[in-house]
C-alpha cells in the first residue's frame, strides 16, 4: 500500500511541477511575444484579486492561504 501512495504522490509532484514550469514560460512568453492565446498574467491578477480584491472575504484569503501551502515545496 505505501508503495501505491509514493507512486501517486510522485506522479502528482511530476505534474506539479510541469504545470508551475509551464506557467512560467507561458508568462515570460505573453511578456516578450505578446499574445500566446491563454491570458496567463490576467488569469492570475483576476485570482488574487478575488483573494485579496474588493469582493474578497475570510473565506478566500483562507483559500489563497492553501493554495500558496500547494504551491510551495
Amino acid at each position: 500500500m505505501d508503495n501505491i501512495t509514493n507512486l501517486v504522490n510522485s506522479i502528482i509532484g511530476g505534474l506539479k511541477g510541469l504545470l508551475i514550469s509551464a506557467a512560467g514560460l507561458l508568462i515570460i512568453a505573453q511578456i516578450v511575444i505578446g499574445g500566446t492565446g491563454f491570458d496567463v498574467i490576467g488569469n492570475i491578477t483576476a485570482l488574487l484579486d478575488g483573494f485579496i480584491g474588493s469582493g474578497a472575504s475570510l473565506v478566500s484569503v483562507i483559500a489563497g492561504i492553501i493554495v500558496l501551502g500547494l504551491l510551495s515545496d
